[in-house]
């Protein structure tokens, strides 16, 4: 009998990087929530995040996404390895000037920015998008535990793309 963690994993796997990412939404959905779920990773050069999944990819295409540059955001998650929790609109502001009008007006009130890493390596990064005050540390708690199939999905997506 397969554990609820290795649920549909062996055929996702199998599948390719849509399939994994595919899973790790399904998972994200019921364990944490969320009205909005990107992945991206840098590009070999490391000076653009690539879009690699969206769960509204009209609204957030895949492809290039954000120019890489020197800000405190960049630095908590690729330089220290450590997630961004706004949950307002002034902790928007604070991490990600001016975007908490912009988030506001697609009715947005709090993001989650949460890297992964492997081997001590930041590979990538899942940003969520919900609703003000929606990601406790219980829930970032339940995100931790998808980071290895995020891992996973964001190994797969680029490695396939070499």
């Amino acid at each position: 009998m397969m554990t609820t963690a290795a649920a549909g994993l062996p055929e996702a796997v199998a599948r390719g990087p849509e399939a994994l990412f595919a899973l790790l939404a399904e998972r994200v959905a019921q364990t944490v929530g969320y009205d909005l779920l990107t992945v991206l990773a840098p590009t070999p050069g490391g000076r653009v995040l690539t879009r690699l999944f969206s769960s509204k990819p009209h609204q957030y295409p895949l492809g290039d996404a954000d120019r890489v540059e020197d800000t405190a955001w960049f630095r908590q998650l690729f330089g220290r390895g450590e997630p961004i929790i706004a949950n307002d609109g002034p902790e928007i502001e604070r991490w990600l000037p001016g975007f908490d009008v912009f988030f506001a007006e697609q009715g947005y009130g709090a993001l989650a920015n949460v890297p992964v890493i492997v081997a001590g390596r930041p590979v990538g990064l899942v940003n969520m998008m919900g609703q003000a005050g929606h990601f406790s540390p219980e829930r970032l708690a339940a995100l931790r535990r998808q980071l290895p199939l995020a891992a996973l999905a964001i190994l797969a997506a680029t490695w396939t793309t070499r």
